[in-house]
């Protein structure tokens, strides 16, 4: 049973300890840097919007417990709804309150939903909506675009492909993207309007207009890489072939 006196920096201390001592992400990109830093930004955004500080903190230090490496299946996506048990039993030892387990776990399930995915939003509390915004954030601006490299080129993903190129498709997180750049326009381009709480808008906006800019650079530069010689299109068939 919970202490009374334990403070929410103690439980949800016990909590990141609890998952630093035992997740091995499966890439770079949802490591314990990444679990830091939407912990962070979920604090942020609570006091700005309001709601219970340990739901969010919780949520965001358990919300990739899906990325585990070990013990998941060859499945390009494990939806977060198949951690309950593992992120159970880790607020189970650190002696989180059972009244607030509910609310956690939707908070963890939320983050892997998009209005423009295959795994829609839907009507929630204020703590869900602050975790996913916070996990969005951390996807969009220039921290957003490394982690989406680092993501692909751990799975053995092209930087870009452009004959595979699929305009306006809908964001299916089982389905292994063609690209990497392919993946800005199926979900990262997309997040900055995605965003549901004002103060993650206020927040979004220098990320969002970051990206949308270094996808134009890319482009750019490729096209003009290409032309810059003759017959430069033919030596990338070559090299695709």
């Amino acid at each position: 049973m919970t202490n009374q006196t334990e403070t929410i920096t103690e439980l949800v201390s016990r909590v990141a300890d609890l998952v630093r001592n035992a997740y091995v992400p499966d890439s770079p990109t949802h490591d314990l840097s990444h679990l830091a830093r939407v912990a962070a930004l979920s604090s942020k955004l609570c006091a700005m919007e309001g709601g219970s500080q340990l739901i969010v903190l919780c949520a965001a230090w358990l919300h990739d417990l899906h990325r585990e490496v070990r013990g998941m299946s060859d499945a390009f996506f494990v939806s977060p709804e198949e951690m309950d048990d593992r992120a159970t039993r880790i607020m189970d030892k650190a002696c989180i309150p059972q009244a607030t387990y509910a609310q956690i776990l939707d908070a963890i399930h939320y983050t892997d939903t998009f209005s423009f995915s295959d795994r829609s939003t839907y009507q929630t509390e204020v703590e869900a909506k602050i975790v996913r915004v916070a996990d969005c954030l951390d996807a969009m601006g220039a921290i957003g675009i490394a982690r989406a490299f680092s993501f692909g080129g751990s799975r053995g993903i092209p930087i870009w492909k452009e004959s595979a190129f699929k305009h306006d498709s809908t964001y299916r997180q089982s389905e292994r993207p063609s690209s990497t750049i392919q993946h800005f326009y199926d979900k990262l381009l997309r997040l900055g309007a995605d965003l549901e709480t004002r103060s993650a808008r206020k927040l979004g906006n220098e990320r969002s207009e970051y990206l949308s800019d270094f996808v134009k650079q890319f482009m750019h530069e490729w096209g003009e890489d290409l032309d810059a010689v003759a017959g430069a299109g033919r030596w990338l068939e070559i090299g695709l072939a």
